[in-house]
């Protein structure tokens, strides 16, 4: 029953999608965010959008937010959500993002997009879930020790432990130490 209550909580992240996942680490995607997207309702010229990108596009969405059941909640609506879309030679990657203005909320949910690589002959190459990367440290993190899971590289068991500092006692007590 606990179980069964755990995964009602994590829906989205569960769904079974019926097109299979290489998750091919090494396809880095590109940067959403570096510039201002071109939005289809401006006023403006006619968007061009090839089939395939559509293809993309639809796939990405209806892996992430499947349609069909009864009542969505607003957030887990496609409608909810905006869609950017990089095509890079044969890839084309789609970032999928929740719209909080959509279910009238001023932020969005934690996690609540994703990432997707997907080829032209419409394969999913890598899907990466918000929150769902793994942490890598930065490259300027400084050295690192390798140590067994649970141990640490710096604990000798040989040597004492370091004393707590004895300085002046805190809530306004008499140091007994003080001169």
């Amino acid at each position: 029953m606990l179980l069964g209550l755990a995964a009602i909580g994590c829906t989205r992240a569960i769904v079974a999608t019926s097109v299979p996942v290489e998750d091919d680490p090494s396809i880095r995607f590109p940067e959403f965010f570096e510039q201002a997207p071109l939005e289809v309702g401006d006023a403006g010229p006619p968007l061009l959008l090839e089939g395939v990108v559509l293809q993309a596009l639809t796939l990405a969405a209806d892996d992430f937010l499947p349609e069909g059941r009864a009542e969505l909640p607003c957030a887990d609506r496609q409608a909810s959500h905006v869609f950017r879309v990089i095509q890079r030679g044969e890839i084309i990657f789609v970032r999928i993002d929740e719209d909080p203005a959509a279910c009238g909320r001023a932020h969005p949910g934690l996690d609540s997009g994703a990432r997707y690589a997907i080829s032209r002959d419409g394969r999913i190459l890598r899907r990466v879930l918000d929150g769902m990367e793994p942490y890598t440290a930065p490259v300027d993190a400084g050295p690192f020790e390798k140590a067994e899971p649970g141990v640490s590289p710096s604990f000798d068991p040989r040597r004492p432990a370091p004393q707590p500092f004895l300085g002046p006692s805190d809530a306004g007590t008499p140091d007994a130490q003080a001169p």
